[in-house]
């Protein structure tokens, strides 16, 4: 008998198989938000409503951030999304519909998770 023997082992021998965290692909598509909105703000920024231009990039960190938490990821996105659609069209006379396709992206974010690609393959049955 080793010296190790009849000990617990304080850490698993195994990594479990299922991955918790989001996929590459949403999580590039995350990223690409607020990389998308870049031009948009500064387009807004030497304007007179350049605040409105800098807040509404903000939320736009945190799906990324949330990596970790699919769920919350995904729910992030989508809210944050809505929120950026409503809000292009309520200040579209300032020009905030160049955030639209940062909120496309976040959608898409949303949707392309592994399991949404496993469904459509049909290795997934609800």
């Amino acid at each position: 008998m080793g010296a190790g023997a009849g000990r617990p082992d304080a850490r698993p021998a195994t990594r479990p198989d299922a991955r918790s965290g989001i996929g590459r692909r949403q999580w590039a598509l995350a990223v690409g938000a607020p990389a998308a909105a870049v031009p948009g703000l500064l387009h807004g920024l030497d304007g007179y409503y350049g605040g409105f231009f800098v807040l509404t990039v903000v939320p736009l960190v945190l799906p990324p951030l949330l990596g970790r938490f699919p769920k919350a990821f995904a729910q992030a996105c989508v809210v944050i999304a809505l929120a950026l659609v409503s809000w292009s069209v309520i200040g579209a006379v300032i020009a905030m519909y160049v955030f639209l396709p940062s909120a496309a992206l976040l959608l898409l974010a949303a949707a392309a998770g592994p399991r949404s690609a496993a469904l459509a393959q049909g290795r997934i049955q609800q």
